[in-house]
């Protein structure tokens, strides 16, 4: 066909991606079904044989259609699409439990993570002013000591709590300022998937499972082999057949009855025309024995009237 001469690569390469994606996803599913490592990569590996298999299944099916073998192809058929619900049940539920972690992690990330930010920024704005408070409350006393005349106390009073109220503001804001960032990153990353309603998020699921088990069986049957029909017979053709039995009377199976003559001799006079010559030699060479038993052989024939005697030698009656 000029279809599958064209494309046939490209479409055996298309289902081959498309029957990774349905075996993987079959693997995935039956190992996280199974505790002990070994046991799950042994079923994992059964499963993507199995998960191949089905797309084969159903060329193979129409094939026994074809040659009217009906119990065959629906015992392939019922395997198949068992295979196929237990292929499309693995890709949809890969397909919805990723959808599902989605909507959780961005539930987690875009409430409860934004909530915690949101304190903690809190926090430390409020820490930050008690630091300040502080400050203003040193600078006062530092004062207060000044106007007593003991300045050399005032200066270490601010030496050491204004440089402790100045490296704990530094830190708090910093936490301030990390927390704003992480916040303004959270409140600008796209949701994806976690905006998608439940039910569209189903649908798609579904269809695309579905999708995913019909269209490789729908090339694999397109591609399958096709038998060929024998070639119609014509007017002359089915004249020629009508009439050999009467160009050869000779060489029907009952003018050959009674006679000690081999096969391979019979064979080889029905095949030849009326009228054609027979050499001793070429008989010979051809049934593969010596010259004097053929010449008593085609004496015998031409006893039966499979063969006539002329003056050139024997020919086809």
């Amino acid at each position: 066909m000029h279809l599958q001469s064209h494309h046939r690569w490209p479409l055996l390469a298309m289902v081959a991606a498309l029957a990774g994606v349905t075996a993987t996803s079959v693997a995935m599913a039956i190992a996280a079904l199974i505790d002990a490592p070994v046991l799950a990569a042994l079923f994992a590996g059964a499963a993507v044989v199995l998960d191949l298999f089905k797309y084969v299944a159903w060329p193979l099916a129409l094939i026994l259609l074809a040659a009217r073998r009906t119990l065959a192809a629906l015992l392939m058929m019922a395997s198949a699409l068992a295979l196929g619900a237990v292929s499309g049940w693995a890709t949809y539920d890969r397909l919805m439990t990723s959808i599902i972690t989605g909507q959780a992690e961005h539930q987690a990330q875009h409430e409860q993570r934004q909530a915690d930010l949101l304190e903690l920024r809190q926090a430390d704005a409020t820490r930050i002013g008690q630091l300040d408070a502080e400050a203003v409350a040193v600078q006062h006393q530092a004062a207060a000591l000044r106007e007593r005349g003991m300045v050399t106390r005032a200066l270490e009073l601010e030496a050491a709590a204004l440089t402790r109220i100045d490296t704990l503001r530094a830190a708090a804001q910093q936490r301030r300022d990390t927390a704003s960032q992480e916040l303004t990153a959270l409140r600008s990353k796209p949701a994806k998937a976690a905006g998608l309603p439940l039910e569209l998020a189903t649908l798609l699921c579904l269809g695309f499972a579905l999708a995913l088990e019909i269209v490789p069986a729908l090339i694999l049957s397109a591609l399958r082999p096709v038998p060929e029909t024998a070639p119609a017979r014509t007017p002359e053709r089915q004249k020629r057949t009508e009439e050999r039995p009467q160009e050869h009377p000779v060489t029907e199976p009952e003018t050959a009855t009674g006679t000690d003559l081999p096969a391979e001799l019979l064979q080889l006079i029905a095949r030849t025309e009326s009228g054609t010559k027979l050499a001793v030699r070429q008989v010979a060479k051809e049934l593969r024995m010596g010259s004097e038993r053929t010449t008593r052989l085609m004496q015998q024939a031409t006893e039966a009237g499979l063969l006539s005697k002329t003056a050139a030698g024997y020919v086809a009656a």
